[in-house]
């Protein structure tokens, strides 16, 4: 068994220890763990819902090329994607569903990008994220100075009012890492960190961040979110101690969650909904709006549009992009380059644990940032 998963992972180019508990390596080294089993399992049908929204961009061109060697042996294949650019790539023939209906079936040499955004989202795709502002650079809201841990080493970071940053790298670059050792979820060996001149106490609690005002959405936003609880519930979670520390009366909970989610436009609206009925982007709003109540300085946010369509993810930039606007410091960790182009002022680049480059976000492209990983 041990060399038979060896293999199938080395047709991959992955060299893992298949002994090690999956739990121990990251969610993009877990999907292509899922994805292979379904492979070894001999079946001629295959379906793939989402199968690189975990992916680095390296790793998605061998998934992509290990569909194409699929196709070739004679296996069907139902492959359900919003990177639209992928779907191109890989389909011979492309429906598009909305609102639970098929609105239409295309050859892929018959469709383009802008056909398949429209159909998408029922209208022409408009660009209705704000426009950006200069960033207060007088002085650095977030200061990260040589922060290392296990997964990464000697960090220097600003982010500053009115300003994103975009922290991008693939899959196991250790950005994620560095995200949550900044809200106090990992540890880290040494160097400091500090809110607006005041430096944190090493390997400070994830309670203590909160309260220099520091907030973070965690790219897994199923496991941040209490499925099963109204969505007010989810929104009020972190801050019971203010509303009321033993029995937070319903009307109070309501009056605080309310406003924050009529910010984030959760569709439908009602704050008495299960989390758990709302789609991907809607539960993405609530992850951003529980920490809209008492509204942060810094603003950290783990791949913010992972597995959303293009109209969620417009709606979810928008909401990143107002608060820039209104003055808080942004931080976006994620693996995909589409999202860091199209929001961030500034892009910090990491490749295995370092800081490889940090850019100004001008006339840059794709091709740019994979240069560098």
């Amino acid at each position: 068994m041990n060399a038979v998963a060896e293999a199938e992972l080395g047709k991959l180019d992955f060299a893992l220890d298949v002994r090690a508990p999956l739990g121990k390596y990251p969610l993009g080294i877990q999907q292509v763990v899922e994805i292979l089993r379904a492979i070894l399992s001999g079946a001629r049908v295959l379906i793939m819902d989402e199968p690189t929204s975990a992916l680095a961009l390296a790793e998605v061109e061998r998934l992509v090329e290990l569909v194409g060697t699929l196709r070739q042996q004679g296996r069907s294949i139902i492959y359900i994607s919003h990177f639209l650019e992928e779907v191109m790539r890989v389909a011979d023939r492309i429906t598009v569903l909305r609102d639970g209906r098929k609105v239409a079936t295309l050859n892929r040499d018959q469709a383009s990008m802008n056909e398949l955004i429209s159909l998408i989202l029922g209208r022409e795709i408009s660009a209705s994220l704000p426009s950006a502002i200069t960033a207060d650079s007088s002085r650095a809201r977030l200061e990260v100075k040589e922060l290392s841990a296990d997964s990464f080493s000697g960090i220097n970071l600003e982010v500053g009012r009115s300003e994103i940053v975009g922290l991008y790298g693939a899959v196991g670059a250790g950005h994620f890492e560095l995200a949550r050792a900044i809200f106090g979820l990992y540890r880290f060996d040494s160097g400091t960190i500090a809110v607006d001149g005041r430096a944190f106490p090493h390997n400070h609690s994830a309670q203590y961040a909160i309260e220099q005002g520091v907030a973070y959405a965690i790219e897994a936003r199923r496991k941040s979110l209490f499925m099963d609880e109204a969505i007010y519930k989810n929104v009020t979670l972190p801050h019971l101690s203010k509303i009321g520390r033993f029995a937070p009366r319903q009307s109070a909970e309501l009056s605080v969650a309310t406003p924050a989610i009529q910010m984030v436009n959760v569709q439908p609206p009602d704050p008495f909904n299960a989390a758990g009925k709302l789609s991907g982007g809607n539960q993405q709003k609530v992850a951003l709006a529980r920490w809209l109540t008492y509204p942060p300085k810094v603003f950290i946010v783990s791949e913010p549009t992972r597995g959303m369509d293009v109209g969620a993810k417009n709606e979810v930039l928008s909401i990143l992009r107002k608060l820039r606007n209104e003055g808080f410091a942004v931080l976006i960790a994620s693996s995909e380059p589409e999202t860091i182009l199209v929001v961030a002022d500034r892009i910090v680049v990491m490749s295995r644990g370092r800081i490889v480059a940090q850019l100004e976000n001008k006339n840059l492209n794709k091709e740019d940032l994979m240069r560098l990983l």
